[in-house]
């Protein structure tokens, strides 16, 4: 009998919205033979399963993907950027999700800092991994979200974001390939930095760097 999985993703405010949540179901669905149930943490109910936020914590966007450590699930879940494009199969990452974080290295999709208008660094904890993509059970994980609980405010000032925020918290990562699981692909930001549309048909997942739609150019046919 196969294992029962989850998928999760979220969308929150105005960056992203149904039809994003749609589309990275209808890739699931293509790409996925396990027995899944795929859900959407959001403001507004959307087309599957919603788990909705409490908006009284008052997060900036990106920092609702903390709201991934307050689920009971005790199964396989694989939490996905809503910009990912998924192309082959992916059944066999859930075979690899146990005790550990699943994640990427950040190194292997370039380390992201914040800038403030004139490309010089912030002064802020590297970024160590990427959460684009998360395999994990999130009942072993729960704590990470009652440690956010306790200091929102500084936590959110200081790590900038979820992947500062857990690599500074959590020392038990396991890593995805980088080439077969998946691989990144950068427009670049408003030509400051060299474009990089390479496309690997093989992998199974692309990661989408966020600067422009244009870096789905040729990706299409997956998320149609």
């Amino acid at each position: 009998m196969k294992q029962n999985v989850n998928i999760v993703c979220v969308c929150v405010g105005d960056k992203y919205n149904k039809e994003h949540v749609n589309r990275l179901y209808r890739m699931v669905e293509r790409n996925c033979s396990l027995p899944f149930s795929f859900y959407c943490i959001s403001d507004k109910q959307q087309d599957c399963n919603t788990i909705f936020i409490d908006k009284n914590l008052d997060l900036e966007s990106y920092w609702w993907k903390i709201c991934l450590f307050n689920l009971d699930w005790d199964i396989p879940t694989l939490y996905l950027d809503l910009d990912v494009v998924i192309q082959n199969n992916f059944d066999d990452i859930f075979s690899r999700i146990g005790d550990t974080l699943l994640t990427i290295k950040g190194e292997d999709i370039g380390e992201y800092y914040p800038y403030d208008g004139k490309f010089t660094v912030l002064t802020i904890p590297p970024a160590v991994i990427n959460t684009s993509i998360i395999g994990f059970i999130p009942s072993k994980h729960f704590y990470l979200y009652e440690l956010f609980l306790r200091d929102v405010d500084n936590n959110i000032i200081f790590y900038f974001g979820l992947d500062r925020f857990l690599f500074e918290n959590y020392d038990k990562f396991s890593f995805l390939e980088y080439g077969k699981d998946y691989y990144h692909r950068n427009k670049g930001y408003s030509g400051q930095l060299i474009n990089n549309l390479n496309y690997n048909p093989s992998a199974k997942i692309c990661i989408l760097s966020q600067c422009s739609e244009e870096h789905y150019e040729g990706l299409e046919k997956y998320f149609l």
